[in-house]
């Protein structure tokens, strides 16, 4: 089931909104599945780093750039030396 296939509605009850993708991600079988799409966070961010697409990572989150975006907005010195950060086969 995709993400926005997840039901949010007003519940007069509560008076407040139940959401069932909360409902989903706090069940087993949802921590399991976040788990699975977890697992392939270690080969994005080495296709990132190979790539030079980092800009800052720390604690299982990262910033990304194109490398002509981060060009545009800083200027080749500081891509230059990002390149070399990450050591890309140019």
């Amino acid at each position: 089931m995709r993400a926005r296939e997840f039901e949010k509605s007003f519940d007069q009850s509560i008076n407040d909104y139940h959401d069932t993708l909360i409902d989903y991600i706090e069940s087993e079988d949802g921590r399991r599945r976040i788990d699975v799409l977890d697992c392939s966070w270690e080969e994005v961010m080495r296709a990132c780093e190979s790539n030079g697409f980092i800009i800052q990572a720390y604690g299982g989150a990262a910033i990304i750039s194109t490398n002509q975006a981060y060009l545009d907005a800083n200027g080749a010195e500081k891509l230059a030396r990002r390149l070399r950060m990450c050591n890309v086969d140019l």
